[in-house]
Protein backbone atom coordinates (compact mmCIF):
# COMPACT_ATOMS: atom_id res chain seq x y z
CA UNK A 1 0.00 0.00 0.00
CA UNK A 2 1.33 3.60 -1.21
CA UNK A 3 2.02 6.03 1.77
CA UNK A 4 -0.22 8.99 1.77
CA UNK A 5 1.56 11.98 1.55
CA UNK A 6 0.11 15.30 2.37
CA UNK A 7 2.54 17.90 1.12
CA UNK A 8 2.03 16.72 -2.21
CA UNK A 9 -2.25 16.65 -1.75
CA UNK A 10 -1.41 19.57 -0.32
CA UNK A 11 0.41 21.64 -2.92
CA UNK A 12 -1.84 20.15 -5.50
CA UNK A 13 -4.41 21.48 -3.96
CA UNK A 14 -2.95 24.89 -3.69
CA UNK A 15 -1.86 24.43 -7.56
CA UNK A 16 -5.21 23.56 -8.37
CA UNK A 17 -7.02 26.84 -6.49
CA UNK A 18 -4.28 29.25 -7.95
CA UNK A 19 -4.97 27.79 -11.43
CA UNK A 20 -8.86 28.97 -10.87
CA UNK A 21 -8.23 32.30 -9.69
CA UNK A 22 -6.06 32.93 -12.36
CA UNK A 23 -8.61 31.77 -14.93
CA UNK A 24 -11.21 34.12 -12.86
CA UNK A 25 -8.91 37.09 -13.39
CA UNK A 26 -8.56 36.38 -16.94
CA UNK A 27 -12.11 36.31 -17.43
CA UNK A 28 -12.89 39.36 -16.06
CA UNK A 29 -13.57 37.90 -12.41
CA UNK A 30 -11.92 39.16 -9.18
CA UNK A 31 -8.41 37.95 -7.89
CA UNK A 32 -10.49 36.78 -4.86
CA UNK A 33 -12.89 34.42 -6.23
CA UNK A 34 -12.27 30.68 -7.22
CA UNK A 35 -15.29 29.82 -8.30
CA UNK A 36 -15.83 29.74 -12.50
CA UNK A 37 -19.12 30.08 -14.20
CA UNK A 38 -20.07 28.26 -17.64
CA UNK A 39 -20.47 31.92 -18.82
CA UNK A 40 -16.44 32.89 -17.61
CA UNK A 41 -15.68 29.16 -18.95
CA UNK A 42 -16.95 30.20 -22.55
CA UNK A 43 -15.11 33.57 -22.64
CA UNK A 44 -11.85 31.51 -21.46
CA UNK A 45 -12.34 29.00 -23.88
CA UNK A 46 -12.83 31.69 -26.66
CA UNK A 47 -9.88 33.20 -26.01
CA UNK A 48 -7.14 30.86 -24.78
CA UNK A 49 -7.77 28.64 -28.03
CA UNK A 50 -7.08 31.51 -30.45
CA UNK A 51 -4.05 32.63 -28.60
CA UNK A 52 -0.68 31.71 -29.57
CA UNK A 53 1.81 30.31 -27.03
CA UNK A 54 3.68 33.81 -26.55
CA UNK A 55 0.13 35.36 -26.18
CA UNK A 56 -1.10 32.87 -23.55
CA UNK A 57 2.39 33.57 -21.72
CA UNK A 58 2.05 37.06 -21.57
CA UNK A 59 -1.88 37.07 -20.62
CA UNK A 60 -1.33 34.57 -17.43
CA UNK A 61 1.75 36.66 -16.35
CA UNK A 62 -0.31 39.50 -16.46
CA UNK A 63 -3.18 37.60 -14.02
CA UNK A 64 -0.41 36.93 -11.97
CA UNK A 65 0.90 40.29 -11.39
CA UNK A 66 -2.90 41.50 -10.82
CA UNK A 67 -3.33 38.58 -8.19
CA UNK A 68 0.03 39.09 -6.27
CA UNK A 69 -1.47 43.15 -6.52
CA UNK A 70 -4.44 42.92 -5.36
CA UNK A 71 -3.73 40.27 -2.37
CA UNK A 72 -0.90 41.96 -1.06
CA UNK A 73 1.52 38.85 -1.83
CA UNK A 74 4.81 39.81 -1.37
CA UNK A 75 7.18 37.01 0.62
CA UNK A 76 9.50 36.12 -1.69
CA UNK A 77 8.92 32.26 -1.32
CA UNK A 78 5.28 32.49 -1.72
CA UNK A 79 5.88 34.60 -5.38
CA UNK A 80 8.31 31.96 -6.53
CA UNK A 81 6.17 29.40 -5.93
CA UNK A 82 3.53 31.33 -7.51
CA UNK A 83 5.89 32.23 -10.55
CA UNK A 84 6.75 28.05 -10.94
CA UNK A 85 3.68 26.81 -10.88
CA UNK A 86 2.70 30.51 -13.33
CA UNK A 87 4.82 27.94 -15.94
CA UNK A 88 3.11 24.90 -15.46
CA UNK A 89 0.26 26.57 -16.54
CA UNK A 90 1.15 28.06 -19.16
CA UNK A 91 2.35 24.94 -20.89
CA UNK A 92 -0.93 23.26 -19.92
CA UNK A 93 -3.05 26.19 -21.73
CA UNK A 94 -1.15 25.56 -24.76
CA UNK A 95 -1.95 21.90 -24.40
CA UNK A 96 -5.47 21.65 -23.81
CA UNK A 97 -6.07 24.19 -26.11
CA UNK A 98 -4.43 22.64 -29.01
CA UNK A 99 -6.35 19.67 -27.98
CA UNK A 100 -9.92 21.71 -27.49
CA UNK A 101 -10.10 20.16 -24.08
CA UNK A 102 -10.08 23.16 -21.45
CA UNK A 103 -12.86 21.74 -19.11
CA UNK A 104 -10.42 19.20 -18.25
CA UNK A 105 -8.01 21.95 -16.98
CA UNK A 106 -10.71 24.78 -15.71
CA UNK A 107 -12.91 23.70 -13.11
CA UNK A 108 -16.33 25.34 -13.46
CA UNK A 109 -19.14 25.93 -11.21
CA UNK A 110 -21.73 23.01 -11.36
CA UNK A 111 -24.83 25.31 -12.82
CA UNK A 112 -27.90 24.97 -10.34
CA UNK A 113 -30.09 22.48 -12.45
CA UNK A 114 -33.36 24.21 -13.08
CA UNK A 115 -36.15 24.02 -10.57
CA UNK A 116 -39.57 23.40 -10.75
CA UNK A 117 -41.38 26.60 -11.46
CA UNK A 118 -42.14 28.44 -7.63
CA UNK A 119 -45.72 29.44 -9.40
CA UNK A 120 -47.89 28.51 -12.43
CA UNK A 121 -47.98 30.34 -15.40
CA UNK A 122 -52.65 28.85 -16.41
CA UNK A 123 -54.81 31.36 -15.21
CA UNK A 124 -57.22 29.05 -13.98
CA UNK A 125 -54.91 27.95 -10.83
CA UNK A 126 -55.40 31.33 -8.91
CA UNK A 127 -57.28 31.71 -5.48
CA UNK A 128 -60.57 32.56 -5.38
CA UNK A 129 -61.34 36.15 -4.81
CA UNK A 130 -62.56 35.24 -1.00
CA UNK A 131 -59.37 32.96 -0.40
CA UNK A 132 -56.99 35.93 -1.55
CA UNK A 133 -58.56 38.63 1.07
CA UNK A 134 -58.34 36.22 3.51
CA UNK A 135 -54.69 35.90 2.61
CA UNK A 136 -54.10 39.38 2.39
CA UNK A 137 -55.62 40.01 5.28
CA UNK A 138 -53.35 37.19 7.30
CA UNK A 139 -50.31 39.71 5.60
CA UNK A 140 -51.43 42.84 6.66
CA UNK A 141 -51.70 41.26 10.60
CA UNK A 142 -48.15 39.82 9.92
CA UNK A 143 -45.22 42.81 11.68
CA UNK A 144 -42.18 41.06 10.02
CA UNK A 145 -41.41 40.85 6.51
CA UNK A 146 -39.92 37.74 7.03
CA UNK A 147 -42.81 36.42 8.24
CA UNK A 148 -44.58 37.87 5.20
CA UNK A 149 -42.55 36.38 2.73
CA UNK A 150 -43.06 33.15 3.85
CA UNK A 151 -46.80 33.45 3.97
CA UNK A 152 -46.47 34.37 0.52
CA UNK A 153 -44.26 31.77 -0.52
CA UNK A 154 -46.22 28.79 0.82
CA UNK A 155 -49.74 30.08 0.07
CA UNK A 156 -49.23 31.18 -3.48
CA UNK A 157 -48.84 29.44 -6.59
CA UNK A 158 -50.39 31.20 -9.53
CA UNK A 159 -48.57 34.08 -11.64
CA UNK A 160 -51.66 35.62 -11.37
CA UNK A 161 -52.02 35.52 -7.49
CA UNK A 162 -48.38 36.86 -6.91
CA UNK A 163 -49.12 40.05 -9.51
CA UNK A 164 -52.29 40.63 -7.39
CA UNK A 165 -50.38 40.27 -4.04
CA UNK A 166 -48.03 42.70 -5.35
CA UNK A 167 -50.50 45.67 -6.29
CA UNK A 168 -52.53 45.10 -3.07
CA UNK A 169 -50.62 47.57 -1.37
CA UNK A 170 -49.75 44.81 1.50
CA UNK A 171 -46.12 44.99 0.81
CA UNK A 172 -44.24 48.21 1.84
CA UNK A 173 -40.47 49.14 0.92
CA UNK A 174 -38.14 46.10 2.17
CA UNK A 175 -41.05 43.52 2.25
CA UNK A 176 -40.73 42.93 -1.52
CA UNK A 177 -37.28 42.38 -1.52
CA UNK A 178 -37.83 39.24 1.27
CA UNK A 179 -40.57 37.86 -1.57
CA UNK A 180 -37.85 38.41 -4.34
CA UNK A 181 -34.91 36.54 -2.75
CA UNK A 182 -36.76 33.71 -2.51
CA UNK A 183 -37.29 33.81 -6.02
CA UNK A 184 -35.17 31.36 -8.45
CA UNK A 185 -33.71 32.00 -11.59
CA UNK A 186 -36.94 31.15 -13.42
CA UNK A 187 -39.08 33.03 -11.28
CA UNK A 188 -37.27 36.37 -11.46
CA UNK A 189 -37.18 35.47 -15.58
CA UNK A 190 -40.46 35.71 -15.40
CA UNK A 191 -41.14 39.01 -13.44
CA UNK A 192 -38.59 40.43 -15.72
CA UNK A 193 -40.50 39.24 -19.45
CA UNK A 194 -43.48 41.31 -17.86
CA UNK A 195 -41.73 44.75 -15.96
CA UNK A 196 -38.94 45.14 -19.08
CA UNK A 197 -41.51 43.93 -21.95
CA UNK A 198 -40.53 46.76 -24.01
CA UNK A 199 -36.87 47.22 -23.49
CA UNK A 200 -36.55 43.10 -24.47
CA UNK A 201 -37.79 44.19 -27.41
CA UNK A 202 -35.01 45.77 -28.29
CA UNK A 203 -32.25 43.73 -29.99
CA UNK A 204 -29.98 46.32 -28.99
CA UNK A 205 -29.57 45.87 -25.58
CA UNK A 206 -28.37 43.00 -23.07
CA UNK A 207 -30.27 42.31 -20.49
CA UNK A 208 -27.88 43.77 -18.34
CA UNK A 209 -27.84 46.55 -19.30
CA UNK A 210 -31.21 47.32 -19.10
CA UNK A 211 -31.14 46.49 -15.81
CA UNK A 212 -28.59 48.82 -14.97
CA UNK A 213 -30.28 51.68 -16.91
CA UNK A 214 -33.82 51.33 -15.48
CA UNK A 215 -34.97 54.35 -13.62
CA UNK A 216 -37.67 52.45 -12.16
CA UNK A 217 -41.69 52.41 -12.40
CA UNK A 218 -44.75 53.90 -11.38
CA UNK A 219 -45.66 50.78 -10.15
CA UNK A 220 -44.42 50.44 -6.34
CA UNK A 221 -43.73 46.73 -6.76
CA UNK A 222 -41.94 47.14 -10.25
CA UNK A 223 -39.48 49.66 -8.97
CA UNK A 224 -38.66 47.32 -6.40
CA UNK A 225 -37.85 44.43 -8.15
CA UNK A 226 -36.07 46.71 -10.42
CA UNK A 227 -33.91 47.87 -7.31
CA UNK A 228 -33.45 44.21 -6.46
CA UNK A 229 -32.51 43.27 -9.92
CA UNK A 230 -29.67 45.89 -9.79
CA UNK A 231 -28.41 44.65 -6.80
CA UNK A 232 -27.65 41.25 -8.75
CA UNK A 233 -23.87 40.39 -9.54
CA UNK A 234 -23.20 39.85 -13.13
CA UNK A 235 -22.97 35.97 -13.55
CA UNK A 236 -26.59 36.14 -11.99
CA UNK A 237 -28.12 38.55 -14.47
CA UNK A 238 -26.82 36.63 -17.34
CA UNK A 239 -27.90 33.18 -15.84
CA UNK A 240 -31.73 35.02 -15.70
CA UNK A 241 -30.99 36.47 -19.56
CA UNK A 242 -30.37 33.14 -21.03
CA UNK A 243 -33.82 31.55 -19.45
CA UNK A 244 -35.35 35.06 -20.53
CA UNK A 245 -34.78 34.12 -23.47
CA UNK A 246 -36.31 30.46 -23.62
CA UNK A 247 -39.82 31.91 -22.63
CA UNK A 248 -42.52 32.69 -24.61
CA UNK A 249 -43.76 36.13 -23.48
CA UNK A 250 -47.14 34.61 -24.87
CA UNK A 251 -47.09 32.17 -22.41
CA UNK A 252 -48.25 34.90 -19.51
CA UNK A 253 -50.09 37.50 -21.57
CA UNK A 254 -53.20 36.58 -19.36
CA UNK A 255 -51.30 39.75 -17.11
Amino acid sequence: MSRFDYRIELFNIYELMLHNVIFSVLSGGEASQVKISEYQFERLERDLTQATPIQVDFLVREAMVRLQNELYIIEPSLTECMDQCRDTLVQRIVNTAHSRSMHALILTRQEERLKPLEFSLNPDDHLSDIELRKLLAEIMKSDKKEDKALLIKSRLYSLHDYLDVFESDSLYGDEYEAVFVLFGDTELAILAKIVFYEELRSDFLDFETIVSDSSGSDDDWRSHYIEFMQGLDADRLRSIEKLINMIDYEEIKFY
